[in-house]
């Protein structure tokens, strides 16, 4: 189980996940790593499936029988905007103006993280890792930016994933006599080259700041009611 720690506002403290990956192939081995966030809950994992949230996705090559332990930082994720946009810079039209010559494609990496709770908002990472000369469009082809959400620069350029967007959450998930599976813990069970861990996302900033605005309006309101009934009883 691991932390992710929300500031107030729009944004994240910088975290990276770690993963001991080991190729268990006699031969050599491009594998994607597709890592989705996952919020807690009883419902059943087909009813709830189009709410993960795809927090990257990337490559790595292995040769035969390697173990690699892979760190990956937020900053590296393969749905972020290459530029850092941050979710200010569209509220307030810079976003040209920052992202220079380039399109702006991809999501803020301040808004890649929800915000979570006081308590902690309690998930889990799930990473499905396939093998990428399979479902690479071109597997050779260096990939860089957000491609997850924008794909790669050029006219005739294809979607570098075979695979559909959000891929395997995208359809109804089955078992293999063909029954929905429940949860996370079997579907894990049921796919070897997957894993997951859970995670508590916290958030740090006055989580009463909105609360106590309100309570200031009310605060004032009744100041100014009793400030009028003091004036009626003067006036009697």
């Amino acid at each position: 189980s691991s932390g992710i720690n929300a500031e107030y506002g729009h944004g994240h403290i910088p975290y990276s996940y770690n993963m001991k990956v080991k190729n268990k192939n006699r031969g050599d081995a491009m594998i994607c790593f597709r890592v989705f966030l996952v919020p807690e809950t009883d419902e059943p994992l087909d009813q709830w499936r189009t709410m993960f949230i795809e927090l990257d996705k990337f490559v790595v090559n292995f040769k035969p029988g390697e173990t690699k332990e892979i760190e990956r930082k937020d900053t590296d994720s393969s749905v972020i905007a290459s530029r850092r946009v941050k979710y200010e810079d569209i509220r307030d039209g810079t976003q040209r103006a920052s992202m220079q010559n380039n399109c702006g494609c991809g999501w803020p990496l301040n808004l890649l993280i929800p915000r979570g709770t006081k308590q902690g908002m309690r998930g889990t990472i799930y990473v499905l890792a396939t093998d990428w000369m399979q479902d690479g469009e071109n597997p050779q082809e260096p990939l860089h930016g957000s491609w997850s959400y924008c794909g790669q620069k050029g006219i005739n350029t294809k979607y570098p994933d075979t695979r559909p967007m959000g891929f395997p959450f995208d359809r109804p998930i089955n078992d293999q006599r063909n029954k929905p599976m429940k949860d996370l813990d079997y579907l894990v069970d049921n796919v070897p080259n997957s894993c997951k861990t859970d995670i508590n996302i916290t958030f740090l900033g006055p989580w009463d700041k909105d609360d106590n605005k309100q309570k200031d309006k009310k605060g004032d309101n009744k100041q100014k009611d009793t400030k009028g009934d003091n004036k009626q009883k003067e006036d009697m």
